[in-house]
């Protein structure tokens, strides 16, 4: 995560982490070293047992920094999702209190995930999800989730009854009865009982003004051809919508002008609210990794549902969300984007951050071809990059890479790719190397650390590149030495300087609502 601050610093929308449970075992590894420094090797990280009497003390430790990091990079309209189970749940809160402030605290989901017939004193079924704000005051009021497969498996059997119904009588009955046979599958989508030639629909009682001084004027009732009684605050639309909705059949007179018209609410517009209470089977994510694995397979330990996470993120995201999961485990996360980027069009993008279990680096041996696998099976968009950390960088081993590893890194830190997805590199040039999202072009010149010196010569080529590429000033050309002063047209970029600035990790700090900071 600290070598995502330079691009991706207050970029990210939605960040969803299913972090160890402190359950005991070879559940975490806690490092000392790297809870007073991240960038330390860690080569003292041993495993949490539940017999260590600082266990939760050192849990706390791994995480505050690994949040306070996920929070400096979410937007001020991000959100971030925590699951966690009864374990670490009250120290969880207290902590995310702390780095987000309580008044961020959007809410707690409880996810009943299972059934426990053995005999306790209370049967633990369910786990939970911990929701936050960067700002609160920043997001909208109300959340909806994409429309999920419930509503669409529904109205598949709509239509496969449609087409074997004879008459719109048969097609009603039909309906009625598949509802009834099935009313425990469907909880509330049961309701939409009543049919009609678009589809199935219920009753919205919504016509009506919530206050006072709605619209008032008469709609004439089809039969006794009288107006028909206004709502007591008046109806919530105005005539002419009234008038269209009437005409495209979205309005349910009464038996008599005596009642107040109603609304069709059509089940394919179905969209629900993220509620506190969620049941959703735990078992379909181990089901998910066989059906793409082999019913052999048993790889990962506690994976999430798939559509959990599509849940979450369809419903505090929009179409375009970076979404950032920074323990992706075995991938859910990012199966659960490219699903939902299919569901209904969006150009959703997940960042992933993953660094396995001892030997096992699940990023390559699980995440990639999970991802892989299951775009080819459910025909999803699968496009994506596979990139490892390298050695810690400090200012030798900079003035010691080769050009394009040199290249790679300042096109990873320049910081005027934060917020815009980074800089985007341009592989044909001399000296430009790629660009910004305001496309002002980036250039090197690298030979060494003894003979990488900025000259007249070297800023007149490099901006005849720039203009060649279509691309804009000013130029921000990196180098040891700068021999020509700065002009409107370029900046001087001194290495390695620059680029340990940008990778610079200081103490985090947390920022309240008052602007006041404390070290996390």
């Amino acid at each position: 995560m600290v070598s995502l601050r330079s691009q991706f610093n207050s970029s990210v929308d939605v960040a969803y982490i299913d972090p160890p449970y402190n359950r005991g075992g070879n559940d975490f590894r806690y490092s000392d070293a790297r809870y007073h420094d991240p960038n330390a090797e860690g080569k003292d990280a041993e495993y949490v047992s539940n017999e260590d009497g600082g266990r939760h003390t050192k849990w706390l430790n791994y995480m505050a920094p690994r949040l306070a990091m996920i929070r400096e990079l979410m937007k001020d309209t991000g959100v971030i999702f925590v699951s966690i189970n009864d374990i670490e749940l009250f120290r969880l809160g207290m902590l995310m209190d702390e780095i987000f402030d309580e008044k961020n605290r959007i809410g707690i989901v409880c996810w009943k995930g299972s059934a426990d017939n053995n005999p306790s004193r209370i049967a633990i079924e369910h786990e939970y999800v911990l929701c936050y704000a960067k700002r609160a005051s920043e997001l909208p009021k109300v959340w909806r989730p994409v429309n999920q497969e419930l509503s669409q498996s529904l109205m598949e059997e709509f239509r496969r009854l449609k087409d074997a119904a004879k008459t719109q009588d048969d097609l009603a009955k039909s309906w009625k009865a598949f509802l009834k046979d099935n009313k425990a599958s469907f909880e509330r989508l049961g309701r939409y009982t009543a049919v009609d030639e678009r589809g199935p629909y219920q009753v919205g009682y919504r016509v009506h003004n919530t206050h006072p001084a709605g619209y008032r004027y008469d709609i004439i009732h089809p039969v006794t051809k009288k107006p028909c009684r206004i709502p007591s605050n008046g109806y919530r639309y105005t005539e002419s919508t009234m008038k269209r909705l009437i005409d495209e059949g979205r309005i349910i007179f009464g038996k008599t002008h005596e009642q107040i018209v109603q609304m069709k609410d059509y089940l394919d517009e179905y969209r629900d609210t993220l509620r506190s209470v969620v049941s959703l089977d735990a078992r379909k994510g181990a089901y998910t990794l066989k059906a793409l694995f082999g019913d052999k397979f048993d790889g990962f330990d506690y994976p999430k549902p798939v559509e959990l996470i599509e849940l979450l993120v369809g419903a505090a995201g929009g179409k375009d969300a970076l979404v950032l999961d920074a323990f992706a485990g075995s991938g859910t996360t990012a199966h659960a984007v490219m699903r939902l980027n299919k569901i209904d069009g969006g150009r959703r993008r997940f960042i992933l951050i993953e660094e396995g279990n001892g030997k096992d680096r699940y990023a390559r041996t699980l995440i990639v071809p999970r991802l892989r696998k299951a775009a080819k099976r459910d025909d999803l968009k699968c496009d994506f990059r596979f990139l490892k950390t390298g050695r810690e960088l400090d200012r030798d081993a900079i003035l010691g890479l080769e050009r394009d590893r040199i290249i790679n890194v300042i096109c990873q830190t320049d910081r005027t790719g934060v917020g815009g997805g980074g800089i985007k590199r341009v592989d044909r040039g001399r000296y430009v190397i790629g660009h910004n999202k305001r496309d002002e072009a980036i250039a090197l010149v690298w030979n060494g650390r003894a003979n990488s010196a900025v000259t007249v010569k070297i800023v007149d080529e490099a901006l005849a590149e720039v203009a060649k590429f279509g691309l804009k000033t000013p130029l921000r050309i990196y180098g040891t030495v700068c021999r020509i002063s700065e002009t409107r047209s370029f900046t001087f970029c001194q290495i390695p300087d620059e680029i340990l600035a940008s990778l610079h990790y200081g103490p985090l700090e947390i920022e309240t609502e008052n602007d006041e900071r404390t070290s996390a």
